[in-house]
């Protein structure tokens, strides 16, 4: 394992802290008159990703690594906009599986397209080398993330 720069790494993580704020604020001003939160447009996107595919609450939970509680929340509410479906297992009926509906497909499909405009106005003076090479990165760091996490360092310096 390298030893990195502290400050360089420290800048690093500051940058990308900021980078989501900043994008985030820019998302949120874009998406106001749809009525569809970040969270709720996380969700669709991760449903649109294998739009056939159903999960639970424990699943999508695990997957946003976040409470069930919130999970829940931000799934009612895109049920009552009929983006998502609610299937009760023949097995247990306990337990209910949450798919994307066509409208649901629908309006992530509109938010993508509400966001590209000022995509290509925040990239618009980057060359493609360099797009190239921050989408490397970034797909890099998020799979380096989704693989590891379970695996933090604190100032004991052990995993």
């Amino acid at each position: 394992m390298s030893c990195h720069d502290p400050e360089k790494l420290k800048q690093v993580l500051i940058w990308i802290g900021v980078a989501n704020q900043l994008t985030t604020a820019r998302f949120n001003q874009l998406m106001t008159e749809s009525s569809l939160p970040l969270p709720q447009f996380t969700m669709l996107n991760h449903f649109s990703r294998d739009p056939r595919q159903a999960r639970t609450i424990t699943q999508l939970a695990s997957a946003f690594q976040a409470n069930q509680p919130a999970i829940t929340k931000t799934v009612q509410h895109l049920i009552k906009k009929g983006y998502l479906d609610v299937q009760v297992s023949q097995e247990d009926k306990r337990v209910k599986y949450h798919s994307i509906t066509a409208l649901g497909l629908e309006a992530h499909q509109k938010a993508i397209s509400c966001i590209l405009p000022d995509a290509q106005l925040i990239f618009s003076e980057w060359s493609p080398e360099e797009i190239d090479a921050i989408h490397h990165s970034l797909f890099r760091l998020k799979n380096w993330l989704d693989d590891h996490r379970d695996t933090v360092v604190g100032n004991n310096n052990e995993a």
